[in-house]
């Protein structure tokens, strides 16, 4: 996980504890631990560099969020931002 880690990081993800997960606020991306660790580095490269045009958040997780998780996610993203 170290490598693909340095990799999130270095494209501008940060983790999230309460979420358990990695978040680009820029490129509105988020990706689960579970589907990090998961899947190749190749995978995680490939999915980072997709554009997203958009304007949605796009989510990379193993099973894909229901709609709750969605929306309880985005309104902690949102309330984060606001508190900055």
């Amino acid at each position: 996980m170290d490598l693909k880690e340095t990799l999130l990081r270095q494209a501008g993800f940060r983790y999230n504890f309460n979420r358990l997960s990695y978040i680009n606020r820029a490129s509105r991306k988020v990706f689960s631990v579970d589907a990090v660790e998961d899947h190749s580095e190749d995978w995680l490269l490939e999915k980072m560099r997709e554009r997203n045009d958009s304007g949605d958040w796009q989510f990379y997780f193993n099973d894909p969020p229901s709609p709750g998780v969605i929306r309880d996610f985005l309104a902690e993203i949102n309330g984060q931002s606001a508190a900055r």
